[in-house]
């Protein structure tokens, strides 16, 4: 007994032609274009970032992961980052500017990096405690570093 025939393939190749039509002209990918991301990766708006602190030159280099909408990560305060980033904007990667004029205050060895992606975009800044411009960047995305004191 046969199971298919001529007719029926051709058919089905009719058929299958229709919906890889429909789905292109609703704006679908085709296989060659479809995203190879996996479903659960982040969108083109999301926050992702690694966080290293060096409370002083000898010091061990500590390290946490954040995520933000939802606010999660091996961040010991993700929430509370993930909030005082949101409120600064992309202020808080801002380098500084190479015209300022900065006080001569020195507020600690503290060092510390964030790469990664904000709101999609990609972060790469570095940040020091030994100018008035450097502290003052340093209050803007202080929760990502945790608590220190604020002037020595």
């Amino acid at each position: 007994m046969r199971t298919s025939s001529p007719k029926i393939a051709a058919k089905l190749l009719l058929l299958t032609a229709a919906v890889v039509a429909a789905a292109t002209a609703c704006g679908g990918k085709s296989a060659d274009e479809q995203d190879t991301a996996s479903p659960n990766a982040a969108g083109p708006a999301s926050t992702q970032l690694t966080i290293t602190l060096k409370k002083s030159p000898s010091a061990k280099e500590e390290s946490w992961t954040l995520t933000c909408d939802p606010a999660g990560g091996t961040h010991p305060a993700a929430a509370k980052a993930c909030a005082q980033l949101d409120a600064a904007g992309e202020k808080a990667f801002a380098p500084k500017p190479a015209d300022a004029v900065c006080t001569d205050v020195y507020g600690g060895p503290e060092q510390g990096t964030v790469t990664g992606t904000f709101k999609g975009k990609a972060v790469d800044a570095s940040y020091s405690r030994k100018d008035g411009c450097e502290i003052d960047r340093w209050g803007v995305v202080s929760e990502l570093f945790g608590e220190l004191p604020k002037v020595r």
